[in-house]
């Protein structure tokens, strides 16, 4: 069977994409990956849209992966594909797992959750016969909605299939025109950042963050899980071998210091001997940071990070349900000064423009902040409300959200409200802007 599976993203990571594909490519499946890099406030031109019906046109299944920025640009490619093929449209990722009814005012089906076992179950069926009754899987037919159950998460992850990286097989849009990846354009797109996730789900659930839906989706399971160390070092031998331009690996994932001590130290090993390449972690939580993990991971080639800060104000925490203190987010940020000679200025996540913050509360942020070691970047958001979590609720009784396509879909998230206390944070040390 022939699957074009779509990515709208900015960059062409799409670590979700890639892995269902490579399940399906497991199967037999004939499978192209569609890249179409765009900003989520830029529509494309007619000749892109042309092209992707033609690259489209043989296929049995079309998927599209969204996020809640890229509905619009979902919605542009759809209709498109349906003027112009007779193909059945699935959407996945997390918008669609939030809104499943409201997608399907546009797709066919949705998927919802994690996509790799339904994905697989969805197309080795529709090879013998048509079907509507696939776990994780939302139809609609004749103008009504078939709900199916949804599958448990995957365990274990060991038994997932690494990223499909075999480029041969992938198309990109570059300079308005869609043309076959080749090694040029991996180098060109991938900046030699190879991407990936050693473990999936956060235990934590901040109200403004999409695990906060997710685990309640999924509250009778453990939706923490990891990867074991052979695994990842595994792929990342492998990804060297088939991507030898790459020249740094970015755990992309939001518990990977969740990890023991001795898991770390079995990875850092591991790592330092057989991949070598500088290491960059996102997600770290001041909660599950220490001196000993990281001197492991510096050890092994650490040399950039990214920490959750969120505010430092009491109200703030509380609204967003962090479960730091400021002293223990102090005592985090001196472990990482401790290891400022092997790690470059780490990045601080702050999320302003806070409608119940006041100004006390952002006043108490940047005094807080001021005690933090240097050097370090600022990386500054504006707080966006993800449709499913306690924020977007509290949001939309409190009379804030009037409009989700225009107040969630279409909001710049790095766009700050034009104010003299949000400027001042743009004068702590080493703000993103001067990265």
């Amino acid at each position: 069977m022939k699957i074009t599976l779509i990515s709208p993203y900015t960059g062409i990571n799409a670590f979700g994409l890639r892995t269902i594909s490579a399940c399906l490519k497991r199967e037999g499946h004939d499978v192209h990956l569609l890249f179409l890099p765009k900003s989520f406030m830029g529509r494309y031109e007619n000749k892109t849209l042309d092209d992707i019906v033609k690259l489209s046109k043989e296929s049995n299944l079309i998927g599209i992966s969204l996020m809640s920025y890229f509905f619009d640009n979902a919605i542009q490619i759809t209709q498109k594909l349906k003027e112009n093929c007779d193909i059945p449209i699935l959407w996945g990722g997390i918008h669609p797992t939030i809104r499943p009814e409201e997608c399907l005012n546009y797709a066919d089906m949705v998927c919802i959750g994690e996509g790799e076992e339904a994905l697989v179950e969805l197309a080795n069926r529709m090879a013998d016969e048509p079907c509507n009754h696939v776990n994780s899987i939302w139809f609609k037919y004749n103008e009504k909605i078939i709900k199916n159950p949804i599958q448990p998460l995957a365990q274990p992850l060991d038994q997932i299939p690494f990223p499909d990286y075999d480029y041969k097989t992938h198309f990109i849009l570059d300079n308005q025109c869609i043309q076959k990846m080749d090694k040029k354009m991996m180098i060109k797109y991938m900046h030699g950042d190879y991407v990936t996730m050693p473990t999936r789900g956060c235990p934590f659930g901040c109200t403004y963050c999409c695990n906060n839906m997710l685990n309640k989706m999924h509250s009778n399971q453990k939706t923490l899980r990891k990867r074991s160390i052979n695994n990842i070092i595994k792929e990342l031998v492998e990804a060297r071998k088939l991507l030898p331009f790459i020249d740094h690996v970015n755990f992309y994932d939001d518990a990977f210091f969740f990890l023991s001590v001795n898991e770390i130290r079995e990875f850092s090993e591991n790592y330092k001997k057989n991949v070598s390449l500088p290491l960059y972690i996102t997600g770290v939580n001041p909660l599950t940071l220490n001196r000993e993990k990281l001197s492991l991971l510096v050890d092994a080639g650490l040399n950039h990070l990214k920490m959750g800060i969120e505010t430092g104000s009491k109200r703030g925490k509380e609204l967003y349900k962090r479960k730091d203190t400021n002293q223990q987010v102090e005592n985090a940020a001196k472990i990482i000064n401790e290891f400022k000679d092997k790690i470059k200025r780490p990045k601080y996540d702050i999320i302003l423009d806070n409608p119940w913050e006041t100004d006390e509360d952002l006043i108490e942020t940047l005094m807080f902040l001021s005690k933090l070691p240097t050097p370090y970047i600022l990386s500054i958001f504006s707080l966006s409300f993800y449709p499913g979590t306690e924020l977007y609720m509290k949001a939309i009784k409190d009379g804030i959200i009037k409009d989700d396509i225009k107040d969630v879909y279409r909001k710049r998230y790095h766009d700050n409200k034009k104010t003299y206390l949000n400027s001042l944070f743009h004068f702590i040390p080493y703000p993103a802007s001067m990265m």
